[in-house]
């Protein structure tokens, strides 16, 4: 018997047309837009911290790879991967899209950002505009998928997202006390967000196909462009951290074209697809190809967001992946309380 879950992203995927392109120097930005309408109605993060409906705390006495959240209102609240939470005893990033139902507590997933802090600065998690960098964000996918398939599980490689954040603040010259992905923000805040003001979100559309230096890089795709409106800033700031990265007197590749990002769908189409219980409500669907990997959300039939990336080139990519082994969460650093 076919999974609904699948043939929900399945079907969703295929129904995805190119729109407008949007570029600026090596960040070129396609526009999505679908048929499909969505009749699903929750609130964002931002807006379920900001109406004080949401709380977010360290669980117990702290665990790093996971946290508590309780939904007090009366709506689901999304959240979306990358999502970046600052306080308690050290900032997260959230490993994989998920919906916090209604009036629940639940436990989430999550990563450590912030290596060399181990004590409240604050009782509960904030929120800020900040998610996981692309490439950040493209390793973290890589290895949730690689957990959610062999163990069920969306565990992060610890140590490999703090190596990432120290070789980033090592290109930046940024000095931080504790090591967090926040000051790598604050210090690029200037630049990224001039980078950010050149890319708009048009009328319709639900989300973006994004090129880096000539080569597509990633695609996020909500279920509707009320929120895609709301958190894609958050998304082009992260790519916008790569850009300010390349030399301005590097030459420029050639960008790709609408017929290139229609490849790449294509090949989106034809991956391998599977479902797993989210660790909110619904499903996530995992998917895989030759050279993409991503997750899907699935709630109330509905595909709530889609985050896909292409891997990079294999002798770029992490001793574990050549050989198809990923520790077992007993053996990672995660698992420790500090």
């Amino acid at each position: 018997m076919e999974d609904r879950n699948v043939l929900l992203v399945q079907e969703f995927l295929k129904s995805l047309k190119v729109g407008e392109k949007q570029y600026s120097g090596n960040l070129s930005v396609f526009t999505l837009h679908s048929e499909i309408r969505s009749s699903y109605e929750y609130a964002t993060l931002g807006e379920a911290v900001k109406e004080g409906v949401l709380k977010i705390t360290e669980l117990g006495a702290g665990t790093v790879p996971e946290i508590t959240v309780i939904n007090n209102g009366k709506k689901d609240v999304f959240i979306m991967d990358g999502e970046e939470l600052v306080g308690a005893k050290q900032n997260r990033m959230v490993n994989v899209s998920l919906i916090v139902p209604a009036e629940t507590e639940i436990k989430i997933p999550v990563s450590c950002v912030e290596r060399g802090r181990w004590r409240h600065t604050t009782v509960e998690f904030l929120t800020i505009s900040n998610i996981s960098y692309a490439n950040l964000r493209m390793k973290q996918k890589m290895s949730i998928v690689e957990s959610a398939l062999k163990f069920c599980t969306f565990r992060t490689d610890q140590a490999e997202v703090w190596n990432e954040i120290s070789e980033k603040m090592s290109r930046h010259k940024i000095s931080s006390q504790t090591e967090a992905m926040s000051d790598i923000y604050e210090k690029e805040k200037n630049r990224i967000e001039d980078y950010r003001e050149k890319f708009k979100h048009v009328e319709s559309q639900i989300g973006a196909v994004f090129a880096l230096e000539g080569k597509i890089f990633g695609m996020d795709v909500f279920d509707k462009a009320d929120t895609c409106r709301k958190l894609l800033p958050r998304i082009i700031r992260s790519y916008a951290l790569e850009v300010i990265e390349i030399p301005e007197k590097k030459t420029k590749k050639k960008q790709p074209e609408v017929n290139d990002v229609e490849k790449f769908l294509k090949t989106l189409y034809e991956a391998e697809f599977s479902s797993r219980k989210s660790p909110g409500a619904g499903m996530t669907v995992t998917i895989t190809g030759k050279k993409l990997t991503g997750t899907s959300l699935v709630a109330k039939d509905t595909v709530v967001h889609t985050s896909v990336f292409t891997m990079p080139d294999k002798e770029k990519r992490p001793k574990e992946y050549e050989t198809g082994h990923i520790r077992r969460p007993s053996e990672r650093r995660t698992d420790e309380i500090h």
